[in-house]
Order: C-alpha cells, then structure tokens, then sequence
C-alpha cells in the first residue's frame, strides 16, 4: 500500500515539474527574445571608429612618408654603387682610377646595405607598432560597444543576442535567417552616436 502511494507521489512530482517546467518556458518566451546586431557596421559607424580610424591613418601616412624618404635614399644609393661599379670596369680608364673607383663601390655598397637594413628595420618596427596601436583601439571600442548591448539587452528583456556579421570556419554565415525586426544594429548605433553629428 506505501509502495502504491510512494509511486503516485513520484509520478503526481514528475508531471508537476513538467507542467510547471513548460509553463515557464512559455511564459519566458513571451516576454523574452533573442535579437540580431551586425558588430561590423556598428563598429564601422560609431562615431569613435571614425575619429580613431582618422589618427591611425595619420600616424601611417606619417610612417610612410619617412620610409618612402629612405627607400628614395636607398635608390640613389644603388644609383652611385652602380656607377662606381661599371666606372671600375671600364677599360678605358687608367688601372689606378678604376681601382679608385672599385674601392668607393665598394664603400658604396657597404652604404647602401646599411640603409636597405634600416628602411627594412624600420619598416618592422612600425608596422608592429601600428598593428598594437589599431588592435589597442579596436579593443576599447569593441568592448564600449558590447557594454551598450548588454545594457540595451538587459532592458529590453533579451535572453540572447547575436552577431550576423560573423562567419563559421566553413565561411558560413554564423546566422542563417532571422526576420528584420530582430536587427537592433541601429537602435545600438543610435545609442553609441548620441548627441554626435555624424
């Protein structure tokens, strides 16, 4: 008889915990939902990217504009090595001047490895420093941007939100289909972009 009672106690306590189970799953899906944000055009069009993208690009051009200094040097450079080195095979030329002439290539040579050493050497050293300086950037942006999400998903009731700018290592779309009214991108960039005339 215990055994009997014991066993509708577990099934009245199993059904229970279903049925309550599906019900706050329905409830939850009514007034929570997931939502859609493309990361790459809000990163593209928030205000800061733009202001940022615009010093980066200034520094490089700063970085290039000395390098194409060097590589102009490095070319004359060449130009001098060269015509040493053919004034030093000229038959024409007395022994004693081509010999002149072979040990100022020479010299000439040395010259032009030490700057095709530096433009190189430079050339590494910026470039990592911009690649630091862009990834610094895009970190403190991306994060700002994840913080304005979280807060709009939190008083939006939004259980999840997703990226549609992302792709799978099989270069698929990481998010198949989702209607347009899930995109909240533009809410997100209204936000980000406030009081700022764009």
């Amino acid at each position: 008889m215990k055994i009997q009672s014991t066993k509708g106690l577990v099934v009245f306590l199993i059904a229970f915990i279903i049925s309550y189970t599906a019900y706050t799953l329905h409830a939850d899906n009514t007034s929570q939902k997931i939502a859609i944000v493309n990361m790459e055009n809000v990163f593209k069009n928030f205000y800061k990217t733009k202001i940022n993208s615009a010093k980066f690009n200034k520094q490089a051009a700063t970085y290039k504009e000395y390098a194409d200094q060097l590589a102009a040097s490095q070319i004359k450079f060449e130009e001098q090595f060269r015509a040493l080195r053919d004034a030093s095979q000229n038959i024409a030329l007395p022994e004693t001047e081509r010999e002149s002439k072979r040990l100022a290539a020479r010299d000439k040579y040395r010259q032009l490895q030490a700057k095709q050493s530096e433009l190189e050497t430079y050339n590494q050293e910026k470039s990592a420093q911009l690649k630091e300086q862009y990834d610094k950037m895009r970190k403190e942006i991306l994060t700002e941007i994840r913080k304005c999400v979280a807060k709009y998903a939190s008083k939006n009731n939004l259980i999840t939100v997703l990226d549609a700018s992302g792709n799978t290592s099989n270069d698929i779309p990481m998010v198949l289909y989702y209607k347009p009214d899930m995109d909240i991108s533009d809410e997100i960039l209204q936000i980000l972009n406030k009081g700022v005339k764009q």
